[in-house]
Order: structure tokens, then sequence, then C-alpha cells
């Protein structure tokens, strides 16, 4: 038997507030970041990458898990967020495009960004970088020649506030492309977990 839906009952959350459920290939900017986003009726909730379990289909099974485990409610999100720079390598990419589809057969939502997470924070504080090819090495260069500093492990450190994550949200839906749901250039769909919410005033930051 399923349990009930893990809400932080020690936040101010309504009693039929929403899950957003994300499992990530990172352990730290993930949950950090989406722990800048107050609501009363959305709660994120990130399974993170432990024990280096960061491939796709470790991502996969941390969701798979937790459907197994918690009830799933109306309203309620699944997402499988990665990187993709590794994975849609030669000798990788055949794994990743099967964990795709299998999310598509469970309901689960995809959001992968070229070549990394990084590059959904850069477009806070810049515009979309011009090259057709970017390393994480260099899209953090960027963040940190944007904003003078940059910590992967310091998420929360980072300048984010509402009207830079509307910017975020702008930059990112002009570069991407929702016909190539496994990006071959660089772009984001991280916009795509909060675009709505912040257009239907469900989340703020600060």
């Amino acid at each position: 038997m399923r349990r009930k839906r893990p809400l932080d009952r020690s936040t101010k959350i309504v009693r039929d507030a929403s899950l957003i459920v994300i499992a990530s290939e990172d352990k730290y900017a993930v949950r950090q970041y989406f722990d800048f986003f107050q609501s009363t009726r959305i709660q994120f909730k990130v399974l993170e990458t432990e024990d280096g379990k960061s491939a796709p289909e470790h991502i996969l099974a941390r969701l798979n898990e937790y459907q197994s485990e918690f009830d799933i409610g109306e309203g309620d999100e699944l997402w499988f967020v990665s990187d993709s720079d590794h994975w849609i390598r030669p000798g990788h990419i055949k794994n990743l495009v099967g964990v795709v589809r299998e999310c598509g057969r469970k309901n689960i939502q995809v959001a992968l960004s070229n070549p990394c997470f990084e590059l959904w924070l850069l477009l806070h504080f810049a515009d979309f970088p011009p090259e057709t090819e970017l390393t994480c090495r260099e899209v953090e260069k960027r963040i940190r020649k944007a904003i003078g500093h940059y910590e992967k492990t310091k998420i929360f450190n980072l300048p984010i506030d509402q009207n830079n994550v509307h910017l975020a949200v702008k930059r990112s839906t002009n570069n991407h492309s929702a016909s190539n749901e496994i990006p071959d250039r660089p772009q984001t769909a991280v916009h795509r977990i909060i675009q709505s919410l912040l257009e239907r005033r469900m989340i703020s930051v600060g």
C-alpha cells in the first residue's frame, strides 16, 4: 500500500497543494536552485544523486521507486532532469534515448540541458550564448564573468530573484527546440518546470 505524499507540513502549504518531484543527475545544484521558490500551493521535491549513481537509468529508477512508495495526486508532476553533454556521446546516446522513451510511456516529463544545468543558471544573468557548442566548464566561466563568482555546491549564494528567473525563462524559451527532446546543441528545458507556475503566480522567489 502506497504512503501519503510527503508534503512538508512545517511550511504554510495548503492541503491540496501539488507536488513537483524532480529526479536529478546532480547532487547539489538542482535541489538548491528549487529551494529558492516559495509557495503555499506547490512544493518541490528533488531526488538528487547519491553514491555517484548519476546515469540516466539511475535517475529514472529514483522516480520509479518514488511512484511505487507514494501516492501521486492530481496535479502532481514527475520530472527527469539531466545534463546531456556526456550522455549524447557515442556509446551512451542509445541508453539516454531508451530512458527518455520510457519516461514518455510512464508520463514522466523530461528536462535535459546541453551541455549542463549550469546553462540554465547562466541565463538568469546573461543572454543565451551564440556558440553552437559549449562545455560545462565554459558555461561556468561565463557565470563567474557575469556575477563574479560561482561554486557548484553553493547555488544558494547566487543572486537569484523574481526578475532574473523571468529573464531566464524568456531566454531559454526563445532558444529551445521542442521538436528535439534530446538536444544536439546548447539549450535547456528547465524552464518548462517553472514557466506555467510563474505565469499563474503559483510560485515566487524571495
